[in-house]
């Protein structure tokens, strides 16, 4: 009998080793399925999905989200006028990028960062005024398959010295950096600008260098014009371009078709010849004597 009392208190003692065990292994490891604990976030730390980067591509310095994806530019939009023409089917393929607050790193500035609200009520993020998309078949950081996606879609840049617009009833045409329309005349030549003095004050002539453009334009295209009042003045196959002194917002295009002799710069670089003289009639030749029956009046016969 002792024995046995011996053996169950042997038995109780190792059953009690191999509970606190298990126990402590148990308080070392999650249960099976269940996520590990991820510290809080310390004051003033932000989700990284709010940054903007300037990446480094084969397109030059380009906007990216924190993740590396691309931004876009829509030349149907004008920078600043706080709506975007991007909507329904369009905006299925093209998304907005919109975030809360926007976190950057030089060399881009918070300033240049706003919000709009889009016509279904939804937020977009801007920079310098235009809207910022994503594009839906760019699957990876590093993917720009939207550049020059119908003519009108251009990755953001931090530097555009020349963008496009594309409105209606004036086709694609040039615009500096900020969106203002810039303008042929009808009188220059190629390479040669004929508008001078008072002229140059209504018609300032467009200094672009270097030429940072989207790449549907050809930066072969683009040259530098020697006036010749040592201004400087950017050529576009050839033709000066100029701003309108009328124009006080990207968007404006008060200085098209004046007087039949501006003209927005289209991207093909045609220019439309100025209007042809008019055609003033000869006058007709009236006598100066006039005849009648039984004599004349003046020399020669005739006259009253």
């Amino acid at each position: 009998m002792r024995s046995q009392g011996y053996l169950v208190l042997i038995l109780v003692i190792v059953a009690a080793l191999l509970i606190a065990g298990c126990a402590q292994q148990q308080s070392k490891t999650q249960p099976t399925g269940q996520p590990t604990a991820q510290p809080a976030m310390t004051t003033g730390q932000m989700q990284s999905s709010d940054s903007v980067m300037v990446t480094s591509s084969s397109l030059g310095t380009v906007l990216t989200d924190a993740k590396g994806m691309a931004l876009y530019l829509f030349a149907r939009d004008i920078p600043g006028n706080g709506t975007s023409t991007c909507s329904g089917a369009c905006a299925a393929i093209w998304p907005v990028f919109s975030v809360n607050q926007v976190i950057v790193s030089p060399p881009l500035a918070s300033a240049d960062f706003s919000s709009i609200k889009r016509s279904d009520g939804t937020a977009q993020t801007t920079y310098k005024g235009w809207p910022l998309y994503y594009y839906t078949a760019d699957a990876q950081p590093g993917d720009m398959k939207g550049e020059g996606v119908t003519g009108n879609w251009f990755v953001a840049k931090p530097d555009y010295t020349v963008m496009v617009s594309q409105q209606p009833g004036a086709g694609t045409f040039l615009t500096d950096g900020t969106g203002r329309t810039l303008y042929f005349f009808s009188k220059d030549s190629p390479g040669v600008s004929s508008c001078t003095g008072a002229c140059l004050a209504k018609w300032p002539a467009f200094a672009g260098s270097p030429v940072v453009a989207p790449s549907i334009l050809k930066p072969s295209d683009f040259s530098a014009g020697n006036r010749t009042d040592g201004m400087n003045q950017s050529l576009y196959m050839g033709m000066p371009l100029y701003y309108f002194s009328g124009d006080t917002m990207p968007g404006d295009m008060m200085g098209n078709g004046y007087n039949n002799l501006w003209h927005v710069a289209n991207i093909t670089g045609y220019v439309p010849p100025p209007p042809a003289p008019a055609i003033v009639p000869t006058p007709t030749t009236i006598p100066t004597t006039v005849s009648y029956m039984g004599g004349s009046s003046g020399g020669g016969g005739g006259g009253y």
